[in-house]
């Protein structure tokens, strides 16, 4: 299946570093294509990116390998974000 554009896009700026808060990956992939593609109930994956602390392994290692980076990155990411809260 080709990845959509939404997802490469989201890898550049996991690369250029420039996300700054897991609640900016909607403005880049709607919400109804990552629970589709993360097999997540909308209500759940909406919960989960306004309080990224709910994120569970299995949602990182998904969403990295829809992303195409490493867990790593998206896990940084969360917690750069919870450490603001």
């Amino acid at each position: 299946m080709k990845q959509p554009d939404c997802y490469r896009i989201l890898r550049a700026a996991f690369e250029g570093d420039e996300l700054r808060r897991v609640r900016d990956i909607p403005h880049i992939v709607p919400v109804t294509i990552l629970t589709r593609d993360m097999g997540l109930n909308y209500n759940t994956l909406s919960k989960r990116l306004l309080d990224p602390s709910r994120f569970t392994a299995a949602d990182i290692l998904r969403l990295s390998g829809l992303v195409g980076v490493k867990p790593i990155d998206v896990l940084m990411l969360i917690i750069r974000d919870v450490e603001r809260r």
